[in-house]
């Protein structure tokens, strides 16, 4: 039997989510990332990664007693320097070889569409491409929608050619997460939900992931596939622990975009639906066990408490419109906003005082829960508070 894990170390580009919810399973937590944000440092041991990331991370877990560690987005793209940190502690989640057979996009199409599913035509070469915005380009070491632009002239292909991107058909549709959690005997879509991409308003990059709401319906089609792919991820990929899939939901197909075999960005919004901690899921399966059966979505974690309306949960990343400087009271009011409950959590992802916020730059992120019909302008009520208070002038 495999000792308890007590103590984890979570690295990534963002831990916090991930670390919040390994406190709240009852875990230690040391976290290295490369924010250091002001309510993850009032919780746990954090190192902000200043320079040489993600390669600087090997020297931090060298020095770092732990039972083990996981990983945040975007360290799946570094799948030789997962190989080299399990060397140097017990790596809880997927190998470097059983990432790497996911993260390539040219190695995963014939396997997807192998086992009848669906995932977009995608090339190395532009080689007789369209111009006409109907391709997209991606990076092999993007995370978020970060190193993704359209194919739509000589100046993107050229930029494409430079970063050695690859090129994929673009399809139309709802962007949605799946959260499975997958262990030796077999695997669980812990939820889904519907993906936030965007923000013209503070000129984020329009592929930028900005937030999840959930849960998300699908059709019965679809979620027929959706268990077709959590056997591939388990069965076929040999993935353990959690993995998000990035989906574009098109009528009844669900296409398959994009898989991360980790505590993935929709996760902390599956967490609040089904009152699943997916932390602890995480290593239990990693261990051998799979997740007890997701609550009814008519749960006391997602219904109302007045009266039996079920509840969306989502959170936004609120991006900056213009530059600001994050004053003592700003930083001050944020915190009482932002808790490890997360059914008290409102903000997170806080900013220092003094530190400044530049045009595009994700400032916080806000969570709100409430009666579909409501849950729109709660989420908006919050996001002009915290805008008011940031920018005070106007």
């Amino acid at each position: 039997m495999a000792e308890p894990i007590k103590k984890l170390a979570i690295v990534g580009a963002s831990v916090r989510a991930a670390a919040f919810s390994a406190l709240r399973a009852g875990y230690e937590v040391v976290a290295a990332d490369l924010f250091a944000d002001a309510d993850l440092r009032a919780h746990c041991d954090v190192t902000r990664i200043e320079s040489g990331y993600p390669e600087s991370i090997a020297d931090w877990l060298s020095h770092t007693e732990c039972d083990g560690w996981l990983f945040t987005g975007a360290m799946e793209n570094h799948h030789e320097l997962i190989t080299s940190l399990a060397k140097v502690r017990p790596l809880i989640g997927c190998s470097g070889g059983a990432i790497r057979a996911t993260r390539n996009p040219l190695l995963l199409q014939p396997v997807i569409h192998a086992a009848g599913l669906w995932f977009p035509e995608t090339v190395e070469t532009p080689d007789k491409l369209p111009l006409d915005r109907s391709w997209l380009c991606k990076t092999y070491r993007s995370a978020n929608g970060s190193g993704v632009w359209l194919l739509d002239g000589a100046e993107s292909r050229q930029r494409a050619l430079d970063a050695e991107a690859y090129f994929q058909r673009f399809i139309g549709g709802a962007s949605a997460a799946a959260v499975f959690v997958c262990s030796r005997n077999g695997s669980q879509l812990l939820g889904v939900t519907h993906q936030l991409v965007g923000d013209a308003a503070a000129r984020a990059k329009p592929w930028h992931y900005s937030g999840s709401v959930g849960p998300l319906q699908v059709s019965d089609a679809v979620a027929v596939q959706l268990a077709r792919l959590g056997e591939l991820l388990s069965e076929r990929f040999k993935l353990l622990g959690l993995v998000g899939v990035d989906l574009v939901i098109h009528g009844e197909k669900a296409w398959i975009i994009e898989i991360n075999p980790r505590y993935s960005s929709s996760a902390e919004i599956v967490e609040r639906m089904t009152g699943v901690n997916a932390v602890e899921a995480h290593v239990n399966a990693c261990q051998g066990e799979l997740a007890e059966p997701v609550p009814s979505q008519r749960s006391s974690k997602t219904s109302s408490k007045t009266d039996d309306e079920p509840l969306i949960h989502g959170k936004t990343i609120l991006y900056a419109k213009r530059e600001a400087l994050v004053s003592d009271e700003f930083h001050a009011w944020a915190m009482s906003h932002s808790s490890l409950d997360s059914a008290a959590c409102q903000l997170a992802d806080i900013p220092a005082a003094g530190e400044g916020i530049v045009l595009g730059q994700p400032i916080l992120t806000a969570f709100a829960a409430a009666p579909a019909a409501k849950y729109d302008s709660e989420m908006k009520r919050l996001l002009a508070q915290v805008e008011s208070r940031l920018y005070p002038e106007e």
